[in-house]
């Protein structure tokens, strides 16, 4: 299979986009538990991946907070990968 760039890249938005919906919805839409118990499912999922891909998606983050208009959610994909345990400590 070759590599698709572009097919990482929108199935990391997506992860993103539905950890922040996690991390942001109000009690009335979803229980924080359960909310925190998907979030936590998210780094478990991607703390399966061999270093070398972390660190791909540590990229790739940096990449997408760096073309993100919205302050809030930029901070929330910079801190990603340190949130999810891809990496040791946050950059910056």
């Amino acid at each position: 299979m070759s590599e698709s760039p572009q097919l990482v890249t929108q199935l990391l938005r997506a992860v993103i986009a539905y950890t922040w919906f996690f991390e942001t919805c109000d009690e009335t839409v979803l229980d924080d538990d359960t909310a925190l118990k998907h979030q936590e499912y998210v780094g478990y999922l991607l703390n399966q991946l061999s270093d070398v891909d972390k660190q791909r998606v540590a990229d790739e983050l940096a990449d997408l907070a760096a073309s993100e208009t919205d302050p809030t959610y930029r901070k929330f994909v910079e801190t990603f990968a340190f949130a999810m345990g891809l990496v040791e400590q946050e950059d910056g």
